[in-house]
């Protein structure tokens, strides 16, 4: 594709429609069709036939062979975790910025397998309902609608964590049916804030078409329904308005030729590029459009916020007379811990997200049954369950995020009277290093909320056997929706220079309600005043006032309480690395080229951060295998260039 429409659609609506693929064999999407026994034009007879290969698009992402390379991309290596079984000189390269082209886990084709069964779906289904002509009068053009928005939301989010995870990439739109075009299929990087900005494109005018309620708890969860799709929206506009801040100044690959478009001042610096209709895209532009997709990311934040709460308050009506006044009232439609047991509590937040399924705070999850899926990857890499004890796996919950259990509300980790501490790890383990116990977990009560740090914390606890694990993998949840908001909020703050004080109340309101959920020992200080146990253990906060001042507040330090929220949340859910990339998106100016400020917000070793300076070296290398097949320099025609940080590593 010329360089000129390429950068054209780097900011502008459009088709961006590339042929073929980064596919080097089809073989998970032959198994869906009986070829050995008619040809494919007799499959897509009626209705189900396009609802297997629908299932198969979101039991792909959830294989391991997926949901491995989430959790290696999007968190391994990032501070959260540190590797338990140093005998896995994968992950130990991975943890020490040491990036082998060559690994396994940087093999992206079962993420274009995906992709490939929703170009199917998208495909067939419109052939199957030509008004007049449809195979199966059961499903119409309008019932085709809402699988297509359907499946463009799932699309997009295997794009979406491959752009994260790679920057630039192929970008497929059209399937592929045979081994021999998938041999044939060569296709060259797209810049991966083009990709963000075609898929946020066809979300927006497929998305009024996706369904509301799809009948069961189960489907609204597990499949991409309206409030699905508007999460994916807001994570995706978030993105890519840091991917377009100062684009101009930010180093690109070697995957596209620049230098026919760039605009040079008399000292050789690029000051943007020309688009084929003439137009100059320069950082001034970049910074604009920046701004606007964050007021899209507050936007669809609360829209999904408000459908969440709608389910909630219905589910709410049922049971109206023992509702708490709290529970009537509050502002986000989360599970609050207030159920008294006997011993203790038991923790309503982690019981319901993670010892349940489809709570009413899910928005899109990876489900598993237990029997024909399991979800194999938590156990592998997190923690086994058996003889009522934990057992670290490969990883273990990083130090740092334990150094000040003994504190209330740390900068960094879990404070004695955060629930997470007990979510997320098994802290009673007479290791030094404890297992990652979240999504093991069945369900457990504690003691008391006070101070978790006891090892007598817990009253009951009862765990996932490796065999039988049914954790669903939570994608989007109702907090990650609120901290998407007031990230956004931060981040126009910092672009436009100022914050309103009434955008810092609500964005350090959307953080504060998540901690007062995970606090539940807490108080005010007013209210400690009158509580001598209270005062004395340092109970209290003044996160828990209802008018909280954001005196001295700015979006700089909203911003830096939004990560400190962020990495206490979702603690081996497959983000914090990509919440570490997207900083550096945004803090990535011309004059310091650096991504010091980015790692800044983590805690990594100094040879780490020396080997991660460059905004390419966040992301992952192309797999060896696959340059092999579509690497420049290949006699067969090539198109793909590896990234410039990992090529030294790559063999020649």
């Amino acid at each position: 594709m010329n360089s000129k429409k390429i950068y054209t659609k780097l900011l502008l609506a459009g088709s961006l429609i590339l042929m073929g693929g980064a596919m080097t064999s089809c073989d998970d999407y032959l198994t869906l069709l009986p070829t050995d026994q008619l040809p494919e034009e007799n499959f897509w007879q009626d209705k189900s036939d396009l609802d297997g290969v629908r299932a198969g698009a979101y039991s792909q992402l959830a294989k391991a062979s997926q949901t491995e390379k989430i959790l290696q991309w999007g968190e391994l290596r990032s501070d959260n975790l540190s590797l338990n079984n140093v005998s896995n000189t994968a992950v130990d390269n991975l943890q020490n910025a040491v990036l082998q082209p060559s690994e396994g886990m940087f093999d992206w084709s079962g993420f274009y397998t995906g992709i490939n069964y929703c170009n199917l779906v998208l495909e067939k289904g419109l052939d199957m309902t030509v008004p007049g002509k449809e195979v199966d009068p059961s499903f119409t053009r309008a019932d085709y609608r809402s699988y297509r928005a359907e499946m463009l939301a799932l699309r997009s989010l295997y794009y979406f964590y491959l752009v994260r995870s790679f920057r630039d990439v192929p970008y497929v739109t059209k399937s592929v049916r045979t081994d021999a075009e998938a041999r044939a299929s060569k296709s060259a990087a797209v810049p991966g804030v083009a990709i963000l900005g075609e898929c946020i494109d066809s979300l927006e005018a497929n998305v009024n078409y996706a369904a509301k309620n799809l009948g069961s708890d189960a489907d609204n969860c597990g499949r991409f329904t309206k409030k699905g799709i508007k999460a994916l929206l807001a994570d995706m506009c978030l993105w890519r308005a840091c991917m377009l801040k100062d684009y101009v100044s930010k180093e690109n690959t070697a995957q596209i030729n620049m230098d026919d478009i760039a605009v040079k001042d008399e000292n050789g610096n690029v000051t943007g590029y020309t688009t084929k209709d003439g137009k100059t895209i320069n950082n001034a532009l970049c910074n604009d459009l920046a701004k606007a997709y964050l007021e899209k990311a507050k936007t669809y934040s609360q829209e999904v916020i408000d459908l969440l709460y709608e389910k909630y308050w219905e589910e709410l009506q049922k049971n109206l007379t023992s509702a708490t006044a709290e529970q009537k009232t509050q502002p986000y439609p989360l599970y609050l811990n207030e159920r008294k047991i006997t011993n203790g509590i038991i923790d309503n937040s982690y019981l319901n997200n993670f010892g349940s399924q489809n709570s009413l705070e899910s928005v899109f999850e990876l489900q598993y049954d237990g029997t024909t899926m399991t979800n194999g990857t938590v156990n592998n890499y997190l923690s086994i369950y058996s003889n009522n004890t934990f057992t670290p796996g490969t990883m273990v919950l990083s130090n740092n995020l334990l150094s000040s259990v003994t504190s209330v509300d740390p900068e960094i980790g879990f404070g004695k009277s955060d629930l997470r501490l007990l979510e997320t790890c098994y802290y009673p383990y007479t290791g030094t290093e404890k297992p990652v116990s979240k999504f093991v977990t069945q369900n457990f009560s504690i003691t008391s909320t006070e101070d978790m740090s006891q090892l007598n914390s817990f009253s009951n606890i009862s765990g996932r056997t490796s065999s039988s694990n049914n954790a669903h993998w939570p994608v989007y949840r109702l907090t990650d929706v609120m901290l998407i908001k007031a990230e956004a909020i931060a981040r126009l703050g910092l672009m436009s220079g100022s914050i309103s004080e009434a955008d810092l109340k609500e964005g350090y309101k959307l953080i504060n309600e998540i901690f007062k959920r995970n606090n539940p020992a807490l108080v005010t200080p007013a209210e400690a005043q009158a509580d001598a146990n209270k005062l004395s253990n340092n109970l209290y906060s003044d996160r828990l006032n209802e008018n909280y001042s954001v005196t001295g507040k700015t979006a700089t330090t909203l911003l830096s309480n939004v990560y400190r929220e962020r990495q206490r949340e979702f603690v081996a859910e497959g983000k914090r690395w990509y919440d570490i990339v997207r900083q550096a998106e945004f803090s990535y100016v011309a004059n310091q080229k650096s991504t010091s400020s980015a790692l800044a917000f983590g805690s990594f070793k100094q040879q780490v951060t020396n080997r991660l300076s460059k905004l390419y070296s966040l992301y992952n290398p192309i797999y060896s295998e696959e340059l092999k097949v579509n690497g420049k320099g290949q006699a067969d025609g090539g198109k793909l260039v590896q990234n410039p940080i990992w090529d030294r590593y790559t063999k020649k």
